[in-house]
């Protein structure tokens, strides 16, 4: 589970990253990781800068939470105890109560066949480890961004 706090060598990204949207601040986002100490270091990240974390560590919980709570946006690993990682974004994504949920996927799987999977479940963005915390946060807000402008347009009702 996530711990508050800040890693020291991220606190100088943080602030340089900062929240543009003060809206951003109170987006949820669900971690599902299994190694405790990523998973402490992107909950420390993504808290310090202001979002809602929501921490699982297998695939079945995250399903499950997913479901719970609706999050506005999905860390996801891929190799994860119970349900692997694009197992639970094709379930993610193609269930109506959870399919408008983005998902990112962070990995350390770089081979081009995994990529094009969690591609073809759904994912949006895809992020490899070790990865930068400007990396991590760039794409966060990419990706809310994105999910915000679809959002509003598909609500939009053009005479």
């Amino acid at each position: 589970m996530c711990v508050e706090g800040v890693f020291p060598y991220a606190t100088a990204n943080i602030v340089r990253c900062g929240m543009n949207n003060t809206e951003d601040a109170r987006k949820t986002i669900l971690v599902v990781e299994d190694d405790p100490d990523m998973s402490e270091l992107i909950c420390s990240v993504l808290s310090s800068a202001g979002y809602s974390i929501v921490s699982v560590d297998n695939g079945e919980k995250g399903l499950e939470k997913a479901h719970q709570i609706k999050p506005d946006l999905i860390l996801l690993d891929i190799m994860l105890p119970c349900m692997d990682g694009i197992e639970v974004c094709r379930s993610i994504t193609t269930n109506d109560d959870t399919k408008r949920i983005p998902v990112i996927m962070v990995t350390i799987k770089r081979e081009l066949s995994t990529k094009l999977a969690s591609y073809i479940a759904g994912a949006r963005r895809y992020i490899t480890k070790p990865f930068g915390i400007d990396e991590l946060l760039g794409e966060v807000q990419k990706t809310l961004r994105q999910n915000e402008l679809t959002e509003t347009s598909s609500e939009r009702t053009y005479i």
